[in-house]
């Protein structure tokens, strides 16, 4: 852009900077500021659009400033603790915690300043009583180097760390120990306009140029004859971060509506759940692997909870698990313990909804029914497993429902949140169905197929304790690894993460 476009485009603190530099001459934007009568905080931005522009560069040096902190400060008005305890000894001879309690000190201030003048042989010690000595009786008429320090700090208010003496420098350290002053880094930012902005300088007339139309020019018709300041719509301008949903909230999100659209109902249950529903329901025995200590998470107090009000569900489930009850099965053949069952743990999976949904004197046959529930799992964490996770969890019951179903299903689905298509099944075995399948999703850059659910249909011995006559096809997707397939995520731990740039960057 020439000069004078430049030079119209400027605002009026910007012209101000702009005219009182000087080629290969640095300015202070404090200086700048005293001398254009403007606020320094007027001329830091200002001098970051002229940077912005090329029209001056900005050289920042650092330096660091001894100052005291507030109790430093409250020390200067008020006198050192030390000072007080010698003022109070020269009286007479006393105990330490007498002198504490005359002069007014803290248990810390007298242990200090007991040290303090004990080092300057201005105190002694007999009998447990502290005297002052010949020396000490000299310091009540002098101050000492601490003491001269503080006043002058607390009277210019701030010292350049390079211009302090080393009795100066002995005393700060002194007192940056005990807290009562510290050393601050300080930015002074110099200003130097460049070959352009002596051109767009040297085009900059004294024409006062309107940067905003406002209801007043309007009304007084200023418009018609004033000059208006030139905007460069092609200028870097910072970028802004309004609120927004985290990426991955806003995914589970859209699952829910995607799911709801499809006809189905949300579920909800505990996260703290019993051995029953997380477990026993589902038609897993009671000394399945699976309840070891490496798959599920057992609450240490309470450890059991009062079941009593399911007591028909758990003589129906406990009959499965003995002998088959009315399924025609034979059961796991095991003395099935109620005790065990009422055994509280976190929940580790999604399905327990799922049972609990069955129990519900509400379900709705035909009915779908979802839930994304926050599951635990004992696991070593890597790249993609965590100890806590999020399970989307449905169940679909309907009479003449078939596997065929269940993976057009879950087909269609998987395709509309990810958008890959692919998909591959494989025979897989799960205590709760029968048959029973797993599904993989190829991940585009691990380069390598992904496991994402299991499914199958409820096996009679999960349904009919509940009175459910009709088939119901279940399903358990692992939805964390679907926000990472559509995502192109390696590390299932940036799902959670607090790295703000990351948040702020995030596409919705």
């Amino acid at each position: 852009m020439e000069a004078r476009k430049l030079a119209e485009s400027l605002q009026e603190a910007e012209a101000l900077v702009l005219k009182v530099l000087r080629p290969q001459h640095g300015r202070k934007i404090e200086e700048l500021a005293k001398e254009l009568k403007l606020a320094t905080e007027a001329v830091a931005r200002a001098s970051l659009w002229l940077q912005n522009k090329q029209l001056v560069s900005v050289i920042e040096h650092k330096h660091f400033s001894i100052c005291l902190e507030e109790l430093g400060n409250s020390y200067a008005l008020k006198g050192l603790p030390e000072r007080k305890f010698l003022q109070t000894i020269s009286k007479r001879p006393m105990f330490p915690d007498e002198i504490a309690k005359e002069a007014s000190l803290d248990k810390q201030e007298t242990m200090f300043s007991l040290g303090f003048w004990k080092k300057k042989s201005a105190i002694s010690m007999e009998d447990g009583k502290i005297y002052i000595t010949d020396n000490g009786k000299e310091y009540l008429n002098k101050l000492t180097l601490e003491e001269q320090f503080i006043k002058s700090l607390h009277f210019v208010g701030e010292i350049k760390a390079e211009d302090m003496s080393a009795e100066d420098t002995a005393a700060f350290q002194e007192f940056q120990k005990r807290g009562l002053a510290k050393k601050v880094e300080k930015k002074i930012r110099e200003l130097t306009i460049t070959p352009l902005g002596v051109s767009v300088a040297a085009a900059t007339d004294a024409t006062s140029r309107i940067g905003q139309l406002t209801p007043a020019v309007l009304k007084t018709g200023q418009w018609k004859t004033a000059a208006f300041r030139r905007f460069d719509i092609t200028a870097p301008v910072p970028k802004l971060w309004p609120g927004k949903k985290q990426q991955y909230k806003a995914f589970l999100d859209e699952v829910k509506e995607e799911l709801v659209a499809l006809g189905f109902e949300e579920m909800s249950g505990p996260i703290v759940e019993t051995s029953f529903w997380n477990n026993d329901a589902l038609y897993m025995p009671q000394d399945h692997p699976a309840r070891g200590i490496h798959d599920i998470y057992f609450v240490k107090e309470p450890k059991y909870a009062n079941l009593k009000k399911y007591d028909k569900f758990i003589k129906a489930v406990a009959k499965v698990h003995q002998n088959g009850g009315t399924t025609g099965s034979t059961g796991w053949q095991y003395d099935y313990d109620e005790k065990e069952a009422s055994r509280l743990v976190l929940r580790s999976q999604g399905t327990a909804l799922s049972a609990r949904m069955l129990a519900n004197p509400d379900i709705k046959v035909p009915g779908a029914y979802f839930s994304i529930a926050r599951v635990y799992r004992p696991d070593k964490l890597d790249s993609t497993h965590l100890i806590e996770f999020n399970h989307c969890e449905g169940i679909v019951l309907n009479e003449g429902l078939s596997l065929r179903h269940l993976i057009g299903l879950l087909t269609d689905f998987t395709k509309k949140i990810t958008g890959s298509d692919k998909l591959r099944f494989r025979p897989h075995y799960f205590p709760f169905t029968e048959p029973s399948i797993e599904a993989d999703i190829w991940h585009p850059v691990l380069k390598r197929w992904t496991e994402a659910f299991g499914a199958g249909i409820l096996r009679p011995e999960v349904t009919q304790p509940f009175g459910i006559k009709v088939p119901v096809l279940a399903w358990g997707i692992g939805i964390d690894r679907l926000f990472m397939i559509r995502n192109s995520i390696t590390d299932i731990r940036q799902l959670f993460s607090q790295d703000i740039e990351y948040l702020r960057e995030a596409k919705l």
